[in-house]
């Protein structure tokens, strides 16, 4: 009686609990699960960062069963559960080994992978009688009800693997920077070998015991029939542990949310959910060239410097490379308001063009002028008495190009300037001024311009007077590829092409830079000092802007004690950016780049 009682009195309480029970949908589960979404560069390929669910949610990217290589799901079953393909949701052998292990205070646990996956799907880590019982049973019962395919894609979704990655996809990124398909059976075997402790068994933490634990998933798979041999493979390289997230790289993602958000109508929650892959119009190799070119030029520099830098597509309207400075989590520079200076010279010298002046035509460049009312000097060297049209492009002469809006009229240089990109207000103040004085100094650039919103301006002289609308993403897709959103090109022909090709021959490329370039400064004070530094320019395959100055109107100087002007450290920051962008190809000519300073 009291054996019969031992086996009834279990097995009458499971019966009646498999009917009590309801099991988690996996498919559910795993996509009530926030995932990441996944940032690339141009090429499609090559991921440029991976925004992560808020709150903590952690790095995940779902895969379907079909993505998972045989060598990876015959790893983690090596690891975790080799009888997974025909156990019942739990090994009775384990159970008993476990509860041995215990009593003898050994290690080693026998939870097969459907109990994991239950203990994670229904988020009770309890450790009690109650929780391992209820277990033990929805591990029957999902067993009976769901494929063990989907058992085993949801667990490789789910199960954590450390450096943040929950997941077999995302955790294949972490630790070498690939998807889950191309990796091989030595990774695969590492990968393996962390998911009991994801956290201790990193390589970068313990070499010691991860490489113990891949041998023991090699060895099982051996054992299993799964792999020939383990000869000849060797313990994997892997990325070094949280590389972080550089201050540029954040300031794209916060575009690329804001620009999904604000033109594709696709929230954040959304993406998550769906774990979307997004293409940016972002270039590789002159965004790490910016990066760097922005590191070492500020290494050392005082505290108060600051820099931006944006490159666009004249033909596209795609930003090829952007950093807005900082650490990315305080002030965007280049979203920033700034006084242009003498780099806002072109957009008059394009408003006088479309009036029908020519770049031989004579003006007053005199120093120093009034001019209604203003009195106005030219930088230290900027001598152009006589001077023309084509000369006062070429050079930061302040008061031809001020005496010269002045006589074509302060308002429609502004309009020309809005119609180049120029944007009319932000945040709802007009950015060209409305008091008299302010719109007189127009021409010599006493206004505010983002350094995105001037870069967007000189693509559009690039483009021969085509104005397209910038942009971060190219397309927005699902992980099966098919695609959720495609940027549409808006563009406008708003200055005609002789106007355009105009300001750009009389444009000049000193000191060697290549392209149509302007400098422009923002003078500080009576002796020439600068207070914001540009350098601005481009060819007709890329337009980059440089801004430089601090966060208050005071004279700029470098780490040597010495004035920065736009030929010196925003210079090297644009001339890095152009050859990394051109260097595979030979640049289309018509360009040069813009100095200028506030």
């Amino acid at each position: 009686m009291l054996l019969f009682l031992a086996v009834a009195t279990p097995v009458t309480a499971f019966y009646i609990c498999y009917q009590m029970f309801d099991v988690p949908d996996p498919m559910q589960v795993t996509l009530a699960q926030n995932q990441t979404i996944t940032l690339y560069y141009s090429d499609g390929k090559t991921e440029l960062g991976r925004i992560l669910p808020p709150g903590g949610g952690g790095n995940r990217t779902l895969v379907r069963f079909d993505q998972i290589p045989q060598h990876v799901q015959n790893a983690v079953l090596a690891a975790e559960d080799n009888s997974f393909w025909t156990n019942s949701g739990f090994d009775v052998t384990g159970i008993m080994r476990a509860a041995f292990n215990n009593l003898i205070g050994a290690s080693g646990g026998g939870s097969t992978i459907t109990q994991q996956y239950i203990k994670k799907a229904t988020g009770n880590e309890d450790h009690s009688f109650s929780r391992k019982w209820r277990e033990l049973v929805l591990a029957k019962k999902i067993t009976d009800t769901y494929s063990k395919e989907n058992l085993l894609t949801a667990y490789l979704n789910t199960v954590y693997f450390g450096r943040g990655a929950n997941g077999i996809q995302a955790a294949a990124r972490a630790y070498f920077g690939k998807d889950i398909q191309q990796v091989n059976v030595s990774e695969a075997a590492l990968l393996a070998g962390v998911i009991q402790r994801p956290t201790f068994w990193d390589p970068d933490v313990d070499r010691e015991n991860a490489e113990r634990r891949w041998n023991f998933v090699l060895d099982q798979m051996v054992n299993q029939k799964w792999l020939p041999s383990k000869d000849g493979l060797a313990f994997p390289a892997t990325l070094p542990r949280d590389a972080g997230t550089s201050s540029a790289e954040l300031q794209i993602q916060n575009q690329v949310l804001a620009e999904l958000e604000e033109r594709a109508d696709l929230p954040r929650d959304e993406a998550h959910a769906k774990g979307l892959r997004v293409i940016t119009t972002i270039d590789r190799a002159a965004q790490q060239a910016a990066e760097q070119a922005v590191k070492t030029t500020m290494d050392g520099q005082p505290d108060y410097l600051r820099a931006a830098v944006v490159s666009i597509d004249p033909n596209t309207g795609g930003i090829i490379a952007y950093h807005g400075g900082g650490n990315g989590k305080g002030l965007d520079y280049a979203q920033t308001w700034q006084e242009p200076g003498t780099a806002f010279g072109p957009f008059t010298g394009a408003a006088a063009l479309t009036q029908g002046f020519r770049l031989d035509s004579p003006l007053e460049g005199s120093s120093p002028r009034t001019i209604g009312g203003i009195p106005m000097t030219n930088p230290p060297g900027a001598d152009c008495s006589p001077c023309t049209l084509r000369r006062a492009l070429q050079q930061p002469v302040n008061t031809a190009i001020a005496g010269l809006a002045n006589k074509i009229g302060p308002d429609f240089v502004a309009e020309i300037a809005y119609q180049l990109g120029i944007p009319r207000e932000l945040r709802g103040k007009p950015t060209l001024g409305e008091k008299p004085d302010t719109r007189i100094a127009i021409g010599m650039g006493s206004t505010i311009a983002r350094p995105i919103d001037m870069s967007t301006a000189y693509a559009t002289l690039a483009a021969d007077g085509v104005r397209t609308n910038p942009h971060f993403v190219d397309r927005v897709e699902y992980s099966s590829g098919n695609i959720r959103y495609r940027a549409t090109l808006t563009s406008q022909q708003v200055v005609p092409p002789r106007v355009a090709r105009q300001v750009t021959e009389a444009m000049n490329s000193p000191k060697g830079l290549v392209g149509a370039i302007r400098p422009g400064v923002r003078p500080f004070g009576e002796n020439g000092a600068v207070a914001k530094a540009w350098m601005t320019g481009y060819t007709h395959d890329l337009a980059t802007v440089v801004w430089m100055g601090s966060d208050q109107l005071k004279a700029i100087k470098n780490k040597s004690g010495a004035d920065i002007t736009p030929f010196a450290e925003p210079a090297a920051i644009w001339r890095a950016v152009m050859e990394a962008y051109n260097a595979p190809n030979t640049p289309t000519p018509a360009a040069r780049p813009i100095p200028s300073t506030r």
